[in-house]
């Protein structure tokens, strides 16, 4: 063992310019540091810390950026009622036909086997249906060909969506909801599971 000697220097003195409540406080506040310390040390410290945002909430940011913002366009930034407006004029033209930039799309009823094949834009569909833009992206990340799959609740009901998707007329699918009730709900379960925009335009 050595032969160590310890020497306790004395206190300082109060200095005239502080009171006894900023040391108290200089005191509360090294507690509070020793205890963040130590509650870094189990958890981790900041650095190492990460916070992990959920991918579907940076796509539906983006998403709903573009409806706020405006559609990038080139060089500049076109209104989003606009774009979507000059879709729906010549939506009619090509809805359903396999034109240059048309892909096949596969449609399954949620929970059947049963699917109907459609030639779809993808500019049409991402730019109103959050899961359809989700849909797309991967489908360009993965840099995927061939035909696209989704699920829907109604089989029977997606012509009548897309029909509204490529022409905005949404009085046409009032009136068909308005024929039967179960057309009606399909169309409501659609449009709800597809997460579509109603414009307000």
């Amino acid at each position: 063992m050595s032969n160590q000697s310890v020497v306790q220097l004395p206190s300082p003195p109060s200095s005239p310019f502080f009171n006894n409540a900023t040391i108290n406080e200089c005191n509360t506040s090294t507690k509070e540091n020793k205890k963040l310390i130590n509650i870094e040390t189990i958890l981790g410290t900041p650095e190492e810390t990460h916070i992990e945002i959920d991918k579907d909430e940076i796509l539906r940011r983006k998403f709903i950026n573009i409806i706020e913002e405006g559609i990038q366009n080139d060089d500049e930034i076109t209104p989003y009622g606009y774009f979507i407006q000059k879709l729906y004029d010549i939506g009619n033209k090509i809805i359903n036909k396999r034109t240059k930039d048309a892909i096949p799309l596969r449609v399954y009823q949620i929970g059947n086997d049963s699917f109907q094949e459609f030639w779809v834009h993808p500019v049409y569909l991402s730019l109103q249906s959050f899961q359809f833009y989700k849909l797309f992206d991967e489908v360009s990340r993965n840099k995927e060909d061939g035909v696209i799959e989704i699920e829907v609740p109604s089989l029977e009901t997606f012509p009548v969506i897309l029909y509204w998707l490529y022409t905005g007329d949404q009085d046409k699918v009032l009136e068909i909801g308005k024929v039967d009730e179960t057309l009606c709900k399909g169309i409501m379960d659609n449009i709800q599971y597809l997460e579509i925009n109603i414009p307000s335009f």
